[in-house]
């Protein structure tokens, strides 16, 4: 049997897909500020919390954070040398001994993929977050 749609079924349709679209776009924001805080490697805890969630626009999110060494536990790095920068000597205890050295051989970072890790896991959501947005438009 055939479905007739008239221009008032549009007029009312439309706005409410843009509203589920919205607030798809917004669950998917949160997911994954939710899932980068929870997967970020957690020595202090810095880095964790310091993850942002910005609304730009209407469709347009930032997840970001302003602490430097994010992206290096992400991808890693090489291995590097420490030299002291306001002082003759860095200053460093291990296992309670006060070791002072005029530079340290750092062996690198292995990339942790937390990034990586939390965006896969944000996009295997995403058909969710659009069900329930329509859902709750009324319109699944």
């Amino acid at each position: 049997m055939p479905t007739e749609i008239t221009r008032n079924d549009l007029d009312d349709l439309v706005p409410r897909l843009k509203n589920a679209l919205r607030t798809a776009h917004d669950y998917v924001g949160q997911e994954l500020w939710g899932n980068l805080r929870e997967l970020s490697p957690q020595d202090h805890g810095r880095l964790a919390g310091s993850w942002t969630l910005q609304r730009l626009g209407d469709m347009h999110s930032l997840v970001g954070t302003n602490v430097v060494y994010a992206v290096i536990q992400n991808e890693g790095s090489d291995p590097f040398e420490i030299f002291p920068r306001n002082a003759k000597a860095l200053r460093f205890e291990i296992d309670g001994n006060v070791i002072f050295a005029k530079r340290v051989s750092h062996p690198g970072i292995k990339g942790k993929k937390y990034i990586d890790e939390s965006i896969e896991k944000t996009e295997s959501r995403i058909g969710e977050f659009v069900e329930m947005a329509l859902e709750q438009e009324g319109l699944s």
